[in-house]
């Protein structure tokens, strides 16, 4: 589906079965779609402008700021071993970001943030199942995810999708 959402420039191998419109519980709609590189500027505008217990949560400190390796890192994906879907709000603001990097042979490290004006009402879970298909397609088989005590969102969001959670090893 070709929208203003849609990157104009596709890196080889890029999977756009996964472009999508989700309808959150208020009635409100984004367009979700792979990460390309020409989206780190956006991402690093939202790391900026995210409020920062989103950064903390996240990043597990706060303020960050990347160099444009990471930035690079973070958006230059081989829809492999490294997928990222982004969701943008009908004004263009970016509204949630999933990913997942594998970290040994059919496992992957997964990472979500979604906007404070977006929680609660679906995104991270639509995102999440969609993540989780690509990662199945790519051999994929098992999610770990770090993420602090006290975050109780993505200890649910994982939870509702059938993950075991929990702290391991007092971490």
């Amino acid at each position: 589906m070709k929208t203003s959402f849609a990157p104009s420039r596709r890196p080889a191998g890029y999977p756009e079965e996964f472009e999508q419109w989700i309808e959150v519980a208020d009635g409100r709609t984004v367009f979700a779609r792979p990460v390309v590189p020409d989206d780190a500027p956006m991402l690093q505008r939202e790391i900026e402008t995210a409020d920062p217990e989103t950064i903390y949560q996240r990043f597990f400190r706060a303020p960050v700021r990347l160099d444009a390796a990471q930035l690079d890192r973070l958006c230059r994906l081989d829809y492999g071993a490294r997928f990222a879907l982004a969701a943008f709000s009908s004004d263009g603001e970016g509204a949630a970001i999933v990913r997942y990097e594998r970290t040994e042979p059919g496992v992957a490290e997964v990472a979500v943030v979604v906007r404070k004006e977006w929680r609660g009402l679906g995104l991270g879970t639509a995102l999440l199942a969609s993540l989780e298909e690509a990662a199945v397609e790519r051999g994929i088989r098992r999610f770990t995810a770090y993420y602090l005590p006290d975050n109780a969102a993505i200890e649910a969001l994982l939870s509702d999708r059938g993950f075991t959670t929990g702290i391991r090893d007092g971490e």
